[in-house]
């Protein structure tokens, strides 16, 4: 079960693990800095944390997030982590992440290459998706590129 409660009402997961100790809880979109996830993995309160690296204070903070559950013996898998470059290349260098999220935002038959703002960045095939290797994360950012998605 993914995010069913509100996310800063600590008691109300406490209540739902002890209610469900055989269900995978996951959560941690919506909590905005590495605090949260501190206090989640010292009550056990979910099975896999959820950053959006976007949100949560970037690479950073989730490299912090994904050893406080590392030493928790939790997984982390980051909330639309394959939408990004940065959640791509984060996804990959973690031992405990085992799944990238990609959230497809674009209307039906638009091409997933072009449901996203990032050039070059890699977009999943048949279910597997390959960071690049550029440098820079691989996003293919350049002024010209940026001029282009601001026309």
């Amino acid at each position: 079960i993914e995010d069913c409660l509100i996310p800063e009402n600590m008691s109300a997961h406490r209540a739902l693990r002890d209610r469900l100790p055989w269900q995978t809880l996951s959560t941690g979109e919506h909590w905005y800095t590495p605090y949260p996830f501190f206090d989640a993995a010292r009550d056990r309160l979910v099975d896999i944390f959820q950053p959006d690296i976007n949100w949560v204070g970037g690479f950073t903070a989730c490299q912090r997030i994904a050893a406080i559950a590392d030493a928790a013996g939790l997984e982390t898998i980051l909330h639309a982590g394959m939408n990004t470059p940065y959640g791509q290349h984060f996804t990959f260098s973690n031992t405990n992440t085992r799944w990238g999220e990609y959230f497809v935002g674009g209307a039906p038959g638009v091409p997933l290459p072009r449901t996203h703002s990032y050039p070059g960045m890699a977009t999943p095939v048949d279910g597997w998706c390959v960071p690049s290797d550029a440098p820079g994360f691989g996003h293919g950012l350049s002024l010209d590129a940026i001029n282009a998605m601001t026309l």
